[in-house]
């Protein structure tokens, strides 16, 4: 058929002329300009790459093809993937590549380093698409504004949230340690009976959007956003204040745990520890720690819960342990 043969010129114009060539190519395949849109619709259906690999075909060698992560965060509209080493000057492609399979993706970032610095804040770089590093994240019913680059934020604990939101009680008071921009208080404001909860970050960045989350949310009447150290904020204001601790940070953790304790009521209550630990023996030892940290405050803990989260390499795991704790002795 004349139109197959006249697709891969047609692809490879811009939209005004393809606009301005339509009543010529309609008429040369002896079609009307309606049936040429959808036939245009069909064959692009079928011939559109279905993954990254695909759309990369013939721009990557077979070792490159190798190296090649396929896997990505999406926040929104924004992509954000992993460059290994050896494909750095494929990455323009790569992206390029993605924008193509992800219809829905409008940017897309690299990683450009390792979360760092007292707030955890994962580098990233614009290498393809729209110039936005401002990211509309949704979830759970809730809405997330995150700017990328200057807070810490994971997708991936998105069932995490929702699990912990379908545990609170009616009337629960939350500790949420290392808030960032608002998801953990947010959904479980959103998605749970809770009466309310006090959201604690230390990243200036962050409580500004998290506050902003909040309105946008309208959660303003149960999520408190408190700019603070845990350290120091919890033992001066929070001792004995909450029946549930949520503590997603992503590094160091286990070094929060006696703040945590101190911060559940006289009665007893629930957190949520999580850990990058070795995958070959994962729990041993979050637990250990947890232990440890109960005895030195003489409170009797019970572990209700435990689970890999994620994977984040070959070697490390990231897990939750939900624990009890008990009346003090």
């Amino acid at each position: 058929m004349v139109f197959t043969g006249l697709y891969p010129a047609y692809v490879s114009i811009g939209p005004q002329k393809k606009s301005e060539m339509m009543p010529a190519i309609a008429k040369s395949c002896g079609i009307t300009a309606k049936k040429l849109c959808f036939l245009l619709f069909l064959y692009m259906d079928k011939t559109a790459p279905r993954n990254l690999k695909e759309a990369l075909q013939g721009k990557l060698s077979a070792k490159e093809s190798e190296l090649l992560r396929t896997s990505y965060d999406t926040l929104g509209n924004i992509a954000i993937i992993e460059i290994p080493n050896g494909l750095e000057k494929k990455e323009k492609a790569i992206a390029k590549a993605l924008l193509l399979v992800n219809k829905s993706v409008k940017t897309v970032c690299k990683k450009t380093g390792a979360h760092k610095g007292i707030y955890r804040i994962e580098p990233v770089k614009i290498i393809a698409g729209e110039k936005n590093f401002l990211a509309t994240y949704r979830e759970s019913g809730s809405v997330f504004y995150v700017p990328l680059g200057k807070v810490f934020f994971s997708p991936r604990l998105g069932t995490e949230r929702l699990r912990i939101a379908r545990e609170i009680k009616k009337g629960e008071v939350i500790g949420a340690f290392f808030a960032g921009v608002g998801p953990f208080p947010i959904v479980f404001a959103r998605n749970s009976p809770m009466a309310r909860a006090v959201a604690i970050e230390l990243n200036p960045v962050a409580v500004t959007w998290m506050k902003k989350n909040i309105i946008a949310n309208k959660v303003q009447a149960k999520v408190e956003a408190v700019k603070g150290d845990v350290k120091k904020i919890v033992p001066r204001k929070y001792r004995g204040a909450f029946d549930r601790v949520v503590m997603p940070l992503p590094k160091g953790a286990e070094n929060f745990l006696r703040e945590a304790i101190i911060s559940i009521k006289p009665k007893g209550g629930v957190i949520h520890f999580y850990s990058f630990v070795p995958a070959a023996d994962p729990f041993t030892g979050p637990v250990k720690k947890i232990n440890e940290a109960a005895k030195k405050l003489k409170r009797k803990v019970k572990v209700i819960f435990k689970r890999q989260v994620r994977t984040f390499s070959k070697e490390t795991v990231q897990v939750v342990v939900d624990f009890r704790v008990g009346k003090p002795k």
